[in-house]
């Protein structure tokens, strides 16, 4: 069976203390690679960036430099809003001409954009979606982030946006065959309040998801998650903290913590490191 994050969420099945894995952060960071990437002459990537550019072209009749500077601008910092004033000033383009690029990329599926949430709990929330690439390898290449400085203490704040990436793309991709109706979005308030995604049902109800980059768990990262459990109040079906640790973790009342890894498989509560595919 497919994995269905969100069917797990609801099921009473299950136990977040007997989800295990063995992945760790050089794991994930793997996942943001190319084999022979530090290798070879040519940086496979800048050649995947270049195949982007020629697709985009054949499809409508785009400026190629142009092209190359809103990939950049898209990826740096990766999975940022789509405000397109500042897209367009870091790629040194007119706003009014940045529209057709981002609709191309989107048709030949390198971005995706998650939406904003529409639930009844958002107040005066910010509506612009969030640009994803689809594959976060290209976007650490196209913001010039090194693999091996994301492994480190010191590259976290580089690692925390590619993970969110990791998880809201596929669980968009989830969301076309889960077994429950649900709409997936990011939350972020004029107020101050942001949750990095929130699945919304058909009944107005919503499981809250925060992505860290730790292994331990710690009350604060809960912190937005309490307050959408707050403000949702019986609207709120539970919270998780997606994060590196290597087991499940309960932190209270409808809250819990879940490796990352457990978005890719619910048939079983071990999950393989695939560390023997590592790039070199």
């Amino acid at each position: 069976m497919a994995a269905d994050l969100v069917a797990r969420l609801g099921s009473r099945a299950l136990v977040p203390g007997e989800v295990r894995t063995t992945w760790e952060v050089p794991d994930y960071v793997a996942l943001m690679t190319r084999e022979g990437e530090s290798t070879v002459a040519e940086n496979p990537l800048a050649a995947e960036v270049e195949q982007v550019v020629r697709r985009a072209r054949a499809l409508r009749r785009l400026d190629p430099d142009r092209m190359r500077a809103v990939l950049r601008a898209l990826a740096d910092p990766p999975a940022a809003e789509l405000n397109k004033a500042r897209i367009a000033s870091a790629a040194d383009l007119p706003v009014t001409t940045l529209g057709p690029y981002v609709d191309v990329l989107v048709r030949l599926g390198v971005v995706v954009l998650l939406p904003g949430c529409r639930a009844s709990v958002a107040k005066r929330a910010i509506g612009r979606p969030r640009a994803l690439f689809t594959d976060p390898a290209l976007a650490r290449h196209l913001a010039a982030v090194p693999s091996e400085l994301l492994t480190e203490l010191a590259g976290r704040a580089r690692l925390a946006p590619l993970l969110r990436t990791l998880v809201a793309v596929e669980l968009l991709r989830q969301q076309g065959t889960s077994i429950v109706e649900h709409r997936v979005s990011h939350l972020r308030e004029r107020n101050g309040l942001e949750v990095d995604l929130v699945v919304e049902l058909p009944d107005d109800t919503v499981f809250g998801i925060e992505v860290r980059t730790a292994a331990s768990v710690r009350p604060h990262q809960f912190a937005a998650l309490h307050a959408l459990a707050r403000r949702a109040g019986g609207r709120f079906r539970g919270g998780v903290v997606l994060n590196t640790a290597t087991r499940g973790h309960v932190h209270g009342p409808r809250l819990w913590s879940l490796p990352i890894a457990a978005i890719w498989d619910q048939e079983s509560a071990v999950f393989p490191s695939p560390a023997g595919h590592r790039a070199s």
